[in-house]
């Protein structure tokens, strides 16, 4: 419940604020897309941290297109946030034999 309400709010936030370098994508966006995926990357913080900013300054001097939040978990016992993020670009490469006209 705690991780829906969290990335429901990053979300909002992310459509209000372009502050990342990378662009946010939904799961689905890459499935059916021309992306590469760049790296993986998990990102720490205080879980009273906010989400977005945590985010922000960990992607922001990362050189990819977009990113998408694989996951997000809390411990409470140590007070801590952990966010798995995908580091994607947009694959130019395209074969257009595959692709109908």
């Amino acid at each position: 419940m705690i991780k829906h309400a969290i990335l429901t709010l990053f979300l909002l936030g992310a459509s209000t604020s372009s502050l990342a370098s990378p662009e946010l994508l939904s799961p689905s966006e890459i499935q059916f897309g021309q992306f590469e995926l760049i790296e993986t990357i998990e990102i720490q913080g205080d879980i009273d941290d906010s989400l977005l900013q945590l985010v922000d300054i960990n992607l922001k001097d990362k050189k990819s297109d977009f990113y998408v939040i694989q996951d997000i978990s809390e411990d409470a016992r140590k007070d801590t946030l952990t966010v798995v993020v995908n580091l994607y670009n947009q694959n130019n490469n395209l074969d257009l034999s595959q692709h109908p006209v």
